[in-house]
């Protein structure tokens, strides 16, 4: 609390030095930042404010400080220390949680620290695309909403493509949903295409059967390297499930460091309605993975730190890091009800 006092003080200190007086009126503790709530004196611009970004960095030791509006306040974002930064654990977070609608992926904490989650049958989510540059923790988000996913849910409910070269057989995630997998892990820009091939003819039966269930993730780790080297039927295949998999069941969750048009496809990126974005490198780039200006993606801190965005919508948090060997110890209460064995042959061709 001291060091809070501190800080404040130090902000305000700053802003009368530049002739850009505020107060600091409120604030709050995240696990990847702290907060600040500024309330302009009279006859301060907020470009002012905005501009005495680096200033404000150096008066309170910190690498990183974001600058946003927020009503009639502005909120000054003090990025922590890595050392001193909170984690947020899956397992952790998903026992502290009620019981929630089936299909429902975890997140993370918001910067209220309330817990975020995205129901994949809602039509402001259906399918995911999380974008960030390496150490951003976009694998680690996706296997944590995986994770959460199938531990809610048993495999005659939900089952699982999972397409990425760099996962290995004996890997700790890929053998803890192994149970929900349909197929083997596609490791090849073959394997990913039968598998998406597959995955379409199940679609196209569903919407003349209109049966939509069980839900089928299909869990992407790069997606521009696999449309490049799937080419264009992949890309055909994946625009397919992103524009009509929704109704029929079929969610798309996917990672990648290039999330342009060029690289993905423009059908296929403007059906990812649910944008996960973390650490990138430019602003161009933060604006074109959120589809929207002004995110402030470009300065997030890397290491869990994200921004949702849906619609004109952003939420700032700290993504959960999986645990599967904890996750693996608290599951046999939900195991436990998984005594309907998942009808093998799903995607099979008929």
């Amino acid at each position: 609390m001291m060091r809070l006092n501190s800080e404040s003080d130090q902000i305000e200190a700053v802003l009368r030095d530049r002739k850009a007086p505020a107060s600091v009126v409120g604030g709050k503790v995240t696990p990847g930042f702290v907060e600040f709530l500024l309330r302009p004196y009279p006859g301060t611009k907020v470009n002012q404010l905005k501009a005495l970004r680096a200033d404000i960095a150096l008066a309170v030791g910190s690498d990183e400080v974001r600058i946003a509006q927020q009503g009639p306040h502005l909120a000054v974002q003090v990025s922590r220390p890595s050392e001193s930064r909170r984690s947020v654990r899956l397992s952790a977070l998903m026992e502290k949680l009620p019981s929630y609608a089936e299909h429902t992926a975890v997140l993370g904490l918001s910067e209220d620290g309330a817990p975020l989650m995205a129901r994949l049958s809602a039509p402001e989510v259906g399918h995911v695309l999380i974008a960030g540059t390496t150490g951003s923790g976009k694998t680690l988000l996706a296997q944590s909403m995986v994770l959460s996913l199938i531990a809610r849910n048993r495999p005659r409910q939900l089952g699982l493509i999972v397409i990425d070269p760099k996962l290995r057989a004996d890997n700790a995630f890929s053998r803890h949903v192994e149970e929900h997998l349909l197929l083997p892990v596609a490791q090849t820009a073959q394997a990913a295409a039968d598998a998406l091939t597959r995955a379409c003819e199940v679609m196209d039966r569903r919407v003349i059967d209109a049966a939509p269930t069980p839900r089928i993730i299909i869990f992407i780790d790069e997606l521009a390297d696999l449309c490049m080297t799937g080419g264009a039927g992949v890309i055909d295949a994946l625009t397919r499930i992103a524009q009509r998999g929704r109704e029929s069941g079929l969610h798309l969750i996917v990672c990648t460091q290039k999330p342009s048009s060029k690289a993905i496809g423009p059908l296929l990126k403007a059906n990812l309605p649910l944008r996960l974005v973390g650490k990138v490198s430019s602003l161009e780039d933060a604006r074109t993975a959120a589809g929207l200006p002004a995110t402030g993606a470009e300065r997030l801190n890397g290491r869990g730190d994200f921004v949702a965005v849906t619609g004109t919508r952003v939420i700032r948090f700290q993504a959960a890091e999986p645990d599967v060997l904890e996750i693996g110890r608290r599951r046999p209460i939900l195991a436990a009800a998984n005594t309907f064995p998942y009808q093998p042959g799903l995607l099979a061709s008929r």
